[in-house]
């Protein structure tokens, strides 16, 4: 009876390991993202590696060298990855002191306005800054704002217009009457101020970003605090290519700017830092 298992032909023993996952280095991911974005993790990878991994095992990875061969050739990938690492927290009015300097700078022009977001998120901001200049008088007609982002989800939402009560804690009552529709427990922004915003997808350090045309003013809000100072650089020296004149303003978040680039003046009026092209 030995003599059976004798002629039987020895199978070759799978290697267990290369079935074992290895997520023990991001590094390669988290260069491919930067130079991808200009957004660096140096100080969050702690909390953002364990998203990475569930990223990649809901993708049907077993490494990160799985998920970077993935990334870069499938696109559908690379987005969801973008989606899931840009998510950020927004609401209206933020920043309420740029938004009412805006107002007070140009309440007594006659020209229309053209403002760029970059980025701009789910949409709070732009639509702010059309609630505010409707508010302050300005015709709808004569303003025309650009929102854009790399989170293509972002701008899903930010197109629909639709937010929950969270997002417009700091809008007084008679605001949400004049410029939201009810829809359940959830406010959908009107019309009139839905057709002033342009939204769309777009990376700044991409050609495509210099398409967008040139602008009066540029707000680019908690952005910059995601990249290295030579990224700043060249994001605001992007930025910079898109202004209509030397007087164009642009607004940065508080914590965006430890020093002024070169391309830049600032200016401070009415405790309120802003920026405009160096003459």
């Amino acid at each position: 009876m030995f003599s059976w298992f004798k002629s039987q032909k020895t199978l070759p023993l799978v290697q267990e390991s290369s079935y074992l996952e290895d997520f023990t280095d991001a590094t390669d991911i988290y260069h491919y993202f930067t130079n991808l974005t200009g957004i660096n993790f140096d100080q969050k990878e702690s909390i953002t590696t364990p998203k990475i991994i569930r990223f990649a095992r809901g993708h049907g990875c077993i490494s990160f060298y799985d998920l970077m061969e993935k990334l870069r050739v499938n696109s559908s990938i690379r987005e969801s990855l973008i989606n899931l690492l840009t998510v950020n927290e927004t609401y209206f009015f933020r920043e309420k002191g740029q938004l009412d300097f805006l107002l007070h700078h140009y309440k007594n022009t006659s020209k229309s306005l053209r403002i760029l977001c970059a980025p701009g998120s789910t949409g709070e901001e732009a639509y702010s800054i059309a609630i505010i200049l409707a508010e302050g008088g300005f015709s709808l007609s004569s303003i025309g704002i650009v929102s854009i982002d790399i989170n293509t989800e972002a701008i899903s939402r930010a197109s629909a217009g639709v937010y929950t009560a969270r997002a417009l804690h700091r809008l007084p009552e008679t605001l949400k009457e004049r410029y939201f529709v009810m829809e359940g427990n959830q406010y959908r922004v009107c019309d009139s101020i839905k057709k002033v915003v342009d939204f769309r997808s777009c990376n700044i350090f991409e050609a495509e970003f210099l398409e967008l045309g040139s602008f009066d003013v540029l707000f680019s809000r908690n952005m910059l605090i995601y990249f290295d100072q030579s990224t700043v650089e060249k994001a605001v020296h992007q930025l910079t290519k898109l202004a209509a004149t030397n007087q164009s303003i642009f607004f940065f978040g508080h914590a965006d700017l430890l020093i002024t680039p070169a391309p830049l003046q600032d200016h401070f009026e009415h405790g309120i830092k802003y920026y405009t092209l160096q003459q």
